[in-house]
């Protein structure tokens, strides 16, 4: 089952890091974005204002689909397998639109 949202993406980042012991390189794509497309002022059940950023790292081969900065994208989630429990996690996200101000 895929989930999509629209968020806005305020920061990307490749990275490369290469295990000291192994020597296998591992690549990705540091994202931070906040869910949703629009920011108007908001008031969260818990009593906090405004919104929290998420930060994730998306497979390098998504980098083609990071067109602007910051922009409007539509993300997929999937769910993946983690430590035996079923986690939500950014598997696409697609271009937009620039965020108007």
């Amino acid at each position: 089952m895929m989930d999509k949202v629209k968020a806005i993406v305020t920061f990307a980042n490749p990275w490369s890091i290469q295990d000291e012991i192994t020597g296998i390189t591992r690549e990705g794509i540091t994202v931070e974005y906040v869910m949703t497309d629009k920011l108007n002022p908001v008031t969260n059940e818990d009593g906090s204002m405004g919104y929290r950023q998420v930060k994730e790292s998306i497979n390098i081969q998504n980098a083609k689909q990071i067109v602007k900065v910051p922009g409007i994208y539509e993300m997929t989630y999937g769910y993946q397998i983690r430590r035996g429990k079923p986690v939500m996690k950014l598997q696409t996200l697609e271009f937009v639109s620039e965020v108007e101000v």
